[in-house]
This record gives C-alpha cells, structure tokens and sequence, in this order.
C-alpha cells in the first residue's frame, strides 16, 4: 500500500472516531437537556433549551474537521472558495477547541482546591429554585456550608439569590431555611439572606453591602461552577477569596463543564472575569 492511501485510511479512521465522539457528546447533551426540561418547570424550560442549543452548536462547529478528515468536503473540494471557507472553519475550530481545552481544564483543576486560610465572612451562592423543591446542587453546597459552619462557628454567613417560583421565598429564603433546619446556630455567627441577586454577577455585587472586599472572604458554590464564580469576585475587587467547593452531581459532569466554559468565555469577552 502506498504512502497516500495510507494517510487517506488514516484520515479516515481518525475522522470517524472524532465524529463518533461528537456525536456520543451530542446525544449526552440531548438527554441532559431532557432530563431538565422534565424535572424543571415551565418557566425555568428555556435555561435548559437555551443550554443545549449554545452546546450544540459548539460540538456542531468542532465536528467540521472531523467531517472533513472523513469525507474530505473541503480538503479535495475542486472550488477554491469551499478550500478557503474549509480552511477558515478548521482554524475556527481548532482556536475554539484549544480556548474550551484551557477554559475546562481550568474548571476542573478550579474545583478541586479546598482553601482552609480564615475567612472574614462565607458567602452561599444560590441555585435556581423551582417551587419548594431544592435541586441538588443546591443542597450540596447547603450541606458543604453547614460542615464549614460546624468547623468554624463564629464566623457570619451570607446567602444570596433572588430567583424562585415561589413569590414568598427567594433562593436566599429557602437556603436560610434550610440551614436553620439543619440546625444553623445564629447565636454564634449571624445568618444574613440577600434576596434580590438573579446572577453570580450580581450574587458579589449585592454582598459587597455586607462584607469589606478587603478582608478573605469564603465562597460555597459548586466545585464546576468555582472559576466562573471566583473570576467574577476577583473582577469586581475582591481581594482574597477562599475556595469552599461542593459536589456537583456525578452523571451532569460533562454537560456542566461544557456549560461553564462557554459562560466563562462569554464573561471573559464582556470583560466580567479576571484571572
């Protein structure tokens, strides 16, 4: 066999495999987004369509090389403006893949890092809320709060989060709730609820009202969601930021890593992150 058609086996072979990969990837993001759309409701439906389409069209867009390595639409296209837009795409998607390849590899390293310097203040950032029901994210990051709070009892707690179905309750007031239930002593540190933050941009603006940037503050959120949420702090001022990271469900890891590189990229553009 010559040398050519061996590169062209191999071109194949590995093209396909990209292609089987992307396409696994994509069908894992399809039922994720089911699984969503099922378990959340009608007004919370859109997040979960929203999700899929932006990781859709992102593995889309990084499947055209592979594509092209099996069936080689643009490498052996005759027209010279299919070569040149094949070759646009493929820089596209190569640039992409590298930016995800960091911005995951961030996330992922992110999250492991458990800081146990003293903290002025813990904030709690909240979770989407449907009805009474907590997700269980949320509930993570309650149970890995109240673990901190059993460690270190005089220091204050902060939760935040405005969003819930419930026109009584926001995040913040069924995160208090919750604590209290679980036994939270406010006679040691006190447990203060801020209620109108619909963002993690807006979860630091809005504590900022309650805590000196200036002293370390403890963040718990979910260990996947921690880059994106120390980023923004570090943005709006925060000076020292101590790592609190909870457990995030195991089967949604995938999704979740993806979802969070591309806010982190789109924040990081709208210039709401600093590294």
């Amino acid at each position: 066999m010559d040398k050519k058609k061996i590169i062209s086996k191999s071109r194949k072979i590995f093209g396909t495999i990209l292609l089987l990969i992307c396409a696994i990837l994509i069908i894992y993001f399809a039922a994720v987004m089911i699984y969503r759309l099922v378990t959340v409701l009608d007004a919370k439906k859109w997040s979960a369509a929203t999700r899929f389409l932006g990781e859709f069209g992102i593995m889309c867009l990084l499947s055209l090389p592979a594509f092209d390595l099996r069936f080689g639409i643009f490498t052996w296209a005759k027209n010279k403006a299919v070569k040149v837009t094949g070759f646009v795409l493929r820089i596209l998607s190569l640039a992409i893949c590298a930016i995800f390849i960091v911005l995951n590899a961030a996330i992922i390293i992110t999250g492991t890092i458990k800081d146990d310097d003293p903290v002025e203040n813990v904030c709690v950032l909240g979770l989407a809320i449907d009805s009474d029901k907590l997700p269980k994210d949320l509930i993570n990051r309650l149970d890995t709060a109240m673990e901190y709070k059993t460690d270190h009892p005089d220091v204050p707690f902060i939760v935040t989060g405005g969003n819930s179905e419930d026109p009584y309750y926001s995040e913040a007031g069924y995160m208090s709730r919750y604590l209290l239930e679980q036994g939270f002593d406010t006679s040691l540190g006190e447990l203060i609820a801020e209620t109108e933050a619909k963002t993690t941009v807006g979860n630091f603006e809005n504590v900022s009202n309650y805590v000196d940037k200036e002293k370390p503050l403890g963040v718990v959120t979910s260990n996947l969601h921690m880059f994106r949420a120390t980023g923004i702090a570090r943005k709006q001022g925060y000076k020292s930021i101590i790592n609190i990271p909870a457990p995030s469900e195991p089967l949604l890891f995938c999704e979740n890593v993806m979802w969070e590189s591309i806010c982190s990229f789109f924040l990081t553009l709208g210039g709401k992150i600093a590294f």
